[in-house]
């Protein structure tokens, strides 16, 4: 993006937005837009949707539909907070809400910055240009437990300042950096990203392999064992989700691309060690992303030098197209 589309962009959020999640709350947001207002659940099995009528805060409702399924009751799962006083849910939806407010619900923040000074390799961007960051501060239960197992760990040994993070406030647990296209629309996820968790486990390594410190082990091993259980397997989930509904609900964007793995790395001249790839393929299969050759049309036009090294067959990018 050129840096007045970031700047417009950003005059649109606020510096600091809620984000509650609570388990698979994305499952019922992403099926409300790929439905249409009352759809048939025979025909939506067939669907890119299909594999989401299985999944835990669906299913149920599913069940209890007769066979035709109700949007807003789909979308009711999905903004709990607000349709608690929704008008004439279905008895299946309302069983839902009862399930949803009975599990924990984790009240993260979102907050936004901008990435890159038009240097592509530098900045990995597929783009000379910038990028609207969005990131995913940590809930408040981390909180708790940094104070109970954080020891003589600093914030500063967990965080690098070269990466698009927040260094005041709440930490932050992950980013998304993203192209958005003004003209045509449509949005790129460039990067999807964690630091935390990854350097917690380097300091856990570090003092194993150190002069036995047994407290300090103790704690960070602890501390560690701790982010895993809370937010280990969630939070590629909770940002691709929070992104998604940012871009939807807050940008009006409905058509969304992410890389795939070998030609984000050939797009955005990544050397050394490439992002886990699952960041790149089963996070976009979760979210009902398709496979494609084809690219975002504001990429359509890139130099052959920047080009050369896509690879010749299989797809390059995934993408997602928002139409509820």
């Amino acid at each position: 993006m050129r840096p007045s589309d970031v700047q417009h962009f950003r005059r649109l959020l606020p510096m600091d937005m809620p984000f509650s999640y609570y388990a698979d709350r994305e499952s019922p947001w992403l099926l409300g837009q790929l439905m249409d207002r009352n759809a048939n659940v025979a025909e939506l099995r067939k669907s890119a949707a299909g594999k989401l009528l299985s999944r835990p805060l669906v299913k149920p409702l599913v069940a209890g539909c007769g066979g035709a399924l109700s949007q807003r009751d789909v979308l009711a799962l999905a903004h709990a907070d607000k349709a608690i006083d929704w008008p004439d849910l279905s008895k299946p939806a309302l069983q839902g809400l009862e399930q949803v407010f009975a599990t924990v619900w984790q009240d993260f923040v979102l907050s936004f910055a901008e990435w890159g000074k038009g240097r592509r390799w530098y900045d990995q961007t597929t783009r000379n240009r910038q990028n609207l960051v969005v990131q995913l501060g940590f809930a408040s239960d981390h909180a708790a437990l940094m104070g109970r197992y954080f020891g003589k760990l600093q914030r500063k040994d967990l965080e690098f300042d070269g990466h698009p993070i927040r260094l005041t406030g709440r930490p932050t647990l992950a980013w998304a950096r993203l192209d958005i296209c003004r003209e045509t629309g449509h949005a790129l996820i460039e990067e999807v990203q964690s630091d935390w968790l990854r350097f917690a486990r380097d300091e856990v390594e570090a003092l194993q392999s150190g002069r036995p410190q047994v407290r300090q082990l103790a704690m960070a091993e602890q501390y560690e064992a701790g982010l895993v259980r809370l937010y280990g397997k969630i939070w590629p989930r909770v940002m691709m989700l929070a992104v998604l509904t940012l871009l939807c609900d807050q940008l009006g964007v409905q058509t969304v691309w992410m890389h795939q793995p070998e030609a984000g790395v050939a797009l955005k001249n990544i050397h050394g060690t490439p992002p886990p790839r699952s960041l790149y393929t089963d996070l976009p299969r979760r979210f009902c992303f398709a496979a494609t050759r084809d690219r975002p049309p504001f990429l359509r036009s890139l130099p052959k030098q920047r080009t050369k090294r896509l690879p010749k067959s299989g797809p390059l990018f995934w993408r997602l197209e928002l139409v509820g």
